[in-house]
């Protein structure tokens, strides 16, 4: 696209397409308003890690301006029936209904008529073409991001979907800024309303899900937390391959260290399905692989909720984006896995920056078992005071209320409620 295509294409969303948006929006919540009776609100729900609305949910479940509801969402690209499965029993395990999904769609325009869609991806085209994003930009469509977004550029910041969406609630005033000066419509419909998961993280821990070892003795706990771009797909996003020659090596480790540590295998849950297609490894070597992290006596597999892991953990090993912020509410050593950490370095924003900056660093074995043995066996950790500072300066919710809260109070306020 030359110079002046790239201009007009800009002057068209910038200046009618997203503008255009944003009137419907303003005409939708004023006739709201005007009716004076509960929202409707449907929440998205694709995965259980992934599912950050439980609080919002909450509190609107207890208040008569809103009527909510949750609709399980199978992903395109992902294995759903799986997916569907957790999703069931997490919300009938709390006692929560939702809309189900056995391979029929409901008309959801027609059946449950929403004012208000929550999504978990600002994905387009990512669910079922019955329940995509798509379909419902004439309706007020929020979004939370479901990891705590370090990169930067388009991908981040700059989808159709971030322009389109009613509401964006972000978890700084950093990724404020950066939508500010990233978004083609710069950043007018975000609010910043804290992190989704620190009203998880700095509530009282509900339970252990560490295994309890067999002779009894507390070991040190370690979480593993590949990411699933073992492959680039996508040049705005590098490719992060250092599962496939870490799989066997900490497979190693937990046996070399059993006496010592524990370790969870904490998996991005669209990793496996990366194996699946993987010329090298295929479904059975992957899900064979999956089976020995639970078989072992002093490891453990983990594809669900992950809060009370983390902060009853003693250190995380990982290549995860959003980790490398959220396992800061843990306050614990943490290392980052790279072999090229400046190709990582420059597609992050300042946010960041600044939380990968207080990571150890690892590109090779020894580095990963200096880790363990010097910071995490050894307890020479450094970096503490700086986790500590980082955690108070931008991972604390903002108006000393809860994230939810912040979520409910922006839609009360918005709508006058």
């Amino acid at each position: 696209m030359n110079k002046i295509s790239q201009t007009l294409n800009y002057l068209w969303l910038h200046a009618w397409k997203y503008r255009s948006a944003e009137r419907q929006h303003r005409r939708l919540a004023e006739r709201l308003r005007r009716e004076k009776r509960p929202l409707r609100v449907v929440f998205m729900a694709i995965d259980v890690a992934l599912w950050k609305y439980q609080h919002v949910y909450q509190l609107m479940a207890r208040d008569a301006r809103f009527k909510p509801t949750i609709v399980l969402s199978p992903c395109k690209s992902r294995e759903w029936q799986s997916d569907m499965l957790l999703l069931r029993s997490f919300f009938d395990a709390r006692g929560i209904s939702y809309v189900d999904f056995n391979g029929t769609p409901i008309d959801i325009r027609r059946e449950l008529q929403p004012d208000i869609l929550f999504y978990t991806q600002p994905y387009e085209h990512l669910l079922i073409d019955q329940y995509d994003c798509t379909r419902f930009y004439d309706r007020l469509l929020c979004y939370m991001p479901y990891g705590f977004w370090t990169s930067t550029g388009k991908l981040s910041y700059d989808l159709h979907f971030h322009n389109l969406a009613w509401r964006l609630y972000y978890s700084s005033t950093l990724h404020l800024q950066e939508a500010q000066h990233v978004a083609t419509n710069k950043g007018r419909n975000v609010r910043v309303v804290g992190y989704a998961n620190a009203d998880d993280y700095l509530k009282p821990i509900d339970s252990n899900p560490w295994r309890v070892m067999a002779d009894g003795r507390r070991r040190k706990r370690i979480i593993w937390a590949p990411h699933f771009s073992i492959i680039s797909h996508n040049s705005a996003f590098p490719p992060r391959a250092n599962f496939l020659w870490m799989a066997d090596l900490m497979l190693a480790l937990a046996q070399e260290y059993a006496d010592r540590l524990q370790i969870a295998f904490k998996p991005h849950p669209a990793l496996l399905t990366q194996l699946y297609e993987h010329s090298q490894w295929g479904q059975q070597r992957a899900d064979d692989y999956y089976a020995r992290w639970q078989q072992l006596p002093n490891t453990q597999l983990e594809t669900g909720s992950y809060t009370d892991l983390f902060m009853q953990s003693d250190a995380m090993i990982h290549d995860s984006g959003s980790f490398a912020a959220e396992y800061h509410y843990s306050r614990r050593p943490v290392m980052f896995v790279s072999k090229d950490m400046a190709a990582v370095l420059s597609t992050q924003s300042e946010f960041g920056r600044q939380a990968y900056a207080m990571h150890y660093q690892g590109k090779n074995e020894a580095d990963i078992r200096h880790f363990i043995d010097d910071v995490v066996l050894g307890g020479n950790d450094p970096m503490l005071p700086q986790r500590e500072q980082f955690f108070h300066n931008h991972l604390l919710p903002p108006g000393g209320k809860t994230v939810a809260q912040n979520v409910v109070d922006d839609i009360c306020t918005e709508m006058g409620l």
